[in-house]
Order: C-alpha cells, then structure tokens, then sequence
C-alpha cells in the first residue's frame, strides 16, 4: 500500500467510524458496545469544551479500554488533545502536576487527584439516546494526544502522534492482519502504552471487533483469559512469552500473537508457537516511530520486512524511515529520513537484521565493546533465562564499569567460567547480579532505573 492511498483510507475510515458505521449494538469492550463508546465520547465533550481555538487536554489516567476509545472518539471530533502516562501511578501523576497545560483528568474513581485538575467521570448513561453523529474535526495531521514515554528509565519524555500517525497505523495492521468484527483480542500491555494503544484500542475499533477489558501478565492468568473468552488475537511483549514457555493453552480459539516492545527470543516463540500452533508477529518500532517493520518465524522469516507504507534505507548499519507514523517532533533530513538509533544489518530482499542499539557500543581501557554481544552470549549459558548489560560510572572517574543483571540460577563464579574464552577481557562484566526475576514495568520493558538502582545501592 501507498502512503498517499492510506492517507486517503484514513479520512475515509475516522469519518465513517464517527458517523457510525460500526453495528452500534456490537460489543466493543467488557460490557460496553460500540454504541456505548460513542455515547461516552458525547459525555466528553460536554464535559470539556473547547474554549475558542484552544481544545485543551485530557489526561487519561485509567487502564479502561472503552474509556480510552471514548476518549479517542471525543479528540477526532474536537475535543480535548489526549495525554497518556508512561504509568497511572502517583509519580506520572505527579509529572503531569508541574505541566500548567493540563486541565481535565479521567481517573479510577478511587484516584485522589491534586486540587489544580479537574476530575471527570465518563459514563454513557446521558447520552444512550443520542444518536447525533460526530464528525471528524482535526485534519489528520493535527495531534491526536500526547505520549508519556521513558518511565523505564525514569526520565519521562513526551512525544505528539497525530491523527495519521495512529489511526493510519491502526488501519494499516487491520488490513495487513485481516482484523475483522469476528475477532476477539486479549492483550497483556495496557492502552496507555503505544503498542497496547493501537493493537488494543485504535485498530480493534477500526475493524469493529471485541476487546477483552482485563490486562494481566501473569502466566495462568493469560492462559485463562484467552481460553474463557474464546480470544482470537493475543497482544503481548516478549517478558510474558518468556513466563509463558512451558504453558500450553488448552482449547483455545487464537488464530495470531502479536509482540513488541524488545526482541522476541528466539526459543521463547518457538516453543509458544509449538505448543499452541500459533504463529507471532514480532512488531519492530518505538514510540516516536510508530511500526516500521514485521517478522513471523513461523512463516520461516528470519529478517525483518519494512512495512509497505515506510521507505527504509540501510547504509554502514544505519536504518533511515520515512514514515506516516513518524512523531512531527522528530528531527528529519531534507528528504524526510529519520536516523533510526538502532544498528542493522542490510539483507536481501530488502529485508534487514537487527544488530542492537547504537549507543550499547561503549569504549572500555580503549577497546570498542557491544554491550548486546556480552548480553546474546550470557543468554546461551545453562540455567540463564535472561540477561540484561549495562554501564555505570566509576566513582571519581571518567570510566565505566560493564554490570550484568541475570536471570536465573546460576552462581557470579558459574558465569564468570562461562564467560572465559568466549569474550575478550574488557568485555567481561565487572559487576555482576543475579536475581529470580528482571525487574519491570507494566508495559513489559526492563524497569533500567530500578536496575540501575540494584548496582548503585551495591556500590554504596
């Protein structure tokens, strides 16, 4: 597909969605229908007008899918620009305390707001009856809302996506994956995050299909979520198939798995797609990004494929886009290329091989060492489950040190005889932790601040 003929598919799908073309009776999320959301999204504006030109902005504090749909539907028709957290915890809270732009809040009922916001309930009770259809208010290249990103790092950064960036993408994965009104989607990262935002929000309301209210993560958990609710489409990350290796799901209807957010283990989609007959999509992208390019091993691709709609060039490990799903704050070249910060390896076929992030290369006594070279070999060793490689300063110096967090069962000696022959000397770790379980966030990333904060209470 084109990028000038999505462009035109968007219009064409927002425009009729907010006309409701959707079957208003069809269930969207838990008990609400797509009737419901539509109601919710009249409560919304209501509740948060427009003063002139400025559509103000709403914080999305909630982990309700049909509430952040509502929301969806109420900024497309000009309502209040989106806000969504890198977490629904009091410090994202707090973080969006300081920002003076922010003026409404949705919010679980038994969240304390501080007194600045203004708190609002999103119901579909005075607006059942309201058959008055919305229009589409924004162009597509004006912000639908604002992501909270970093909360990993403890640095949150704020990226803008507007209307093309994530209804275009969602309609491109609802045609590229054949979603349709008979599809059923459990998902184990929640909607605030960009991936649990587009696979289970924007594109299950596109194609009109039902998405399961509940996020979890835990292995017994998901396994009865997706066999109780007959799901169709599983959307995870590559932490909860890893705790999924060795589970099986009984009777279940799944005919796709999607996983982002970091590199799919190899072994761990192989046994879930053994187990279970279940081909993964690996979905390789960022935030700011959006999607760039798929793989499915159980379709025997090995290399990742850009999708149709993003124009990828590969020189001397360098990955340049050019991408409708893009954010516009991104710095772009005089032809529109942006400098993706990952290294890769050009392919035939115009396929690519993710090689690790540029800035893992690190210079230690002088040597160039890669960090997600120490992490692949420490992955093969018996009895690791998983490893992440990281730097930290020496004290009163200009130095690093190479520190590793292991998952497994395995001893500091253990892995230090494995390590022996396999890399040179400045590329072993000298700091070295293991640990029963990685430390992370609810969207399924490495928590790297409360790993960071593991090796810097050891040095104190």
């Amino acid at each position: 597909m084109k990028p000038d003929r999505l462009h035109h598919l968007t219009e064409q799908a927002v425009a009729g969605f907010l006309k409701g073309n959707a079957a208003p009776d069809m269930p969207f999320c838990g008990q609400r229908t797509y009737a419901d959301i539509r109601a919710m999204a009249h409560d919304i504006l209501d509740q948060c007008p427009a003063t002139g030109d400025q559509r103000g902005f709403l914080a999305v504090f909630t982990t309700d899918r049909a509430v952040t749909a509502a929301a969806m539907i109420a900024a497309l028709a000009g309502g209040p620009i989106l806000i969504l957290p890198h977490d629904i915890s009091d410090q994202a809270l707090m973080n969006l305390a300081s920002d003076p732009e922010h003026t409404w809040v949705v919010a679980d009922p038994d969240r304390t707001l501080p007194g600045r916001f203004k708190k609002i309930t999103v119901t579909p009770d005075g607006h059942r009856c309201n058959a008055r259809p919305l229009n589409a208010a924004i162009g597509l290249d004006a912000p639908l809302l604002k992501l909270y990103t970093g909360g990993s790092t403890g640095k949150p950064a704020i990226w803008t996506k507007t209307v093309a960036n994530i209804m275009g993408e969602a309609l491109f994965q609802v045609t590229a994956h054949n979603i349709c009104q008979d599809d059923v989607v459990v998902a184990t990262v929640p909607p605030y995050h960009i991936y649990g935002l587009l696979f289970s929000v924007a594109a299950p309301m596109l194609a009109g299909a039902r998405v399961v209210d509940q996020t979890c993560g835990f292995p017994h958990e998901i396994i009865n979520l997706v066999t109780d609710t007959s799901a169709t489409i599983l959307v995870s990350v590559p932490a909860h198939f890893r705790a999924l290796k060795g589970h099986d799901f009984p009777d279940h209807s799944l005919r796709l798995a999607f996983s982002s957010a970091g590199v799919l283990d190899q072994r761990d989609e192989t046994d879930f797609r053994r187990r279970n007959n279940v081909v993964v999509m690996e979905v390789y992208g960022s935030t700011e990004t959006g999607g760039i390019a798929f793989r499915c091993r159980g379709r025997d691709e090995t290399l990742f494929s850009p999708f149709s709609v993003i124009e990828a060039q590969v020189a001397q490990e360098a990955l340049r886009i050019r991408s409708p799903f893009v954010s516009p704050e991104i710095v772009r070249d005089d032809l529109g290329f942006y400098l993706v910060p990952d290294r890769v390896k050009s392919c035939p076929g115009n396929t690519f091989a993710i090689l690790g992030r540029s800035d893992t290369i690190v210079k230690i006594a002088g040597i160039r060492v890669d960090l997600d070279q120490v992490r692949t070999v420490l992955k093969t060793m018996d009895g690791v489950r998983d490893a992440l490689v990281l730097t930290t300063p020496v004290p009163r110096g200009r130095a690093f040190d190479i520190c590793a967090l292991v998952e497994g069962g395995c001893t500091h000696t253990d892995i230090r005889q494995f390590l022996a022959g396999r890399l040179e000397a400045a590329a072993h770790p000298r700091r070295i932790k293991v640990v029963d379980h990685m430390p992370m966030t609810r969207s399924g990333k490495y928590d790297r601040a409360a790993v960071s904060a593991l090796f810097e209470t050891e040095a104190g």
